[in-house]
Order: C-alpha cells, then structure tokens, then sequence
C-alpha cells in the first residue's frame, strides 16, 4: 500500500479503498484548478496518485453535482469534491484528515513553499487542509 494511504487509514479509520477514492477525489479537484506543472510536482510526490486520479476520472462525471462542476465555478467544484467525499462514506473530520495528509507528505517531498503556491491556486483547498 502506498504510504499515503498507510497514514490515512491509520489516522481515519477507513478502509484502503476509501482512503484511494478520498485522495482521488482531492488530487482530482486540484488537477481541474492547479496548472500542469504543479500537478506533475504533485504527481513525483506521489507516484500511485496517477492511478488514484484515473480511477476518480471515470466516476467523474457521475451524478449532477460532479456534471455541472465542470461547467460551473471553482467554488461549486469544490461542493462536488465534498459531496463525493460524504457520499464515499467520509465524515468531515476524516475529510480534514485526508486533506491534512496529503498535504504533509507533499511538503516533506516537494517542500512547503512548493505545496503552498500550489494550495494557494486551489479555491476552498485550504480551509480543508
């Protein structure tokens, strides 16, 4: 298991697959508001995230809140990760959790700096984180 996922499911009490499709889900709502750079800074953090992100990618466009996210702003964007996030089971404090994790292993393998320009791009990232 990837070491990410290790922290959460320690840290939240959620099984392995939640813990994938919580970080999908995030690392899928900053690839839509992040630039491709940051994303691949992101990605060489992370190099299971690319299968995390594909596996969000098909789920997509499942349901109405994630359909009309892609069409709408970066604030309803972030109402779709959140709705998905609950609907996968997440309470909001496991939410926190998870976003709080990602971030932490992303600023011990990228740097704080990086992953705060990056947090920075991302509308509604860092009252969760």
């Amino acid at each position: 298991m990837h070491v990410l996922i290790d922290r959460i499911v320690q840290k939240t009490e959620l099984d392995e697959e939640q813990a994938k499709t919580a970080v999908g889900v995030i690392l899928n709502f900053v690839s839509k508001n992040a630039g491709q750079e940051d994303m691949n800074a992101l990605l060489e953090a992370f190099p299971a995230a690319q299968s995390f992100l594909n596996a969000e990618e098909t789920k997509e466009n499942s349901g109405l809140l994630g359909g009309l996210a892609n069409r709408m702003s970066s604030s309803v964007g972030m109402l779709a990760a959140l709705n998905e996030l609950t609907g996968a089971g997440l309470s909001m404090s496991q939410i926190h959790t998870v976003a709080r994790e990602t971030v932490k292993l992303a600023k011990e393998r990228i740097g704080d700096e990086r992953v705060d320009q990056i947090i920075a791009k991302v509308p509604g990232l860092k009252q969760i984180a």
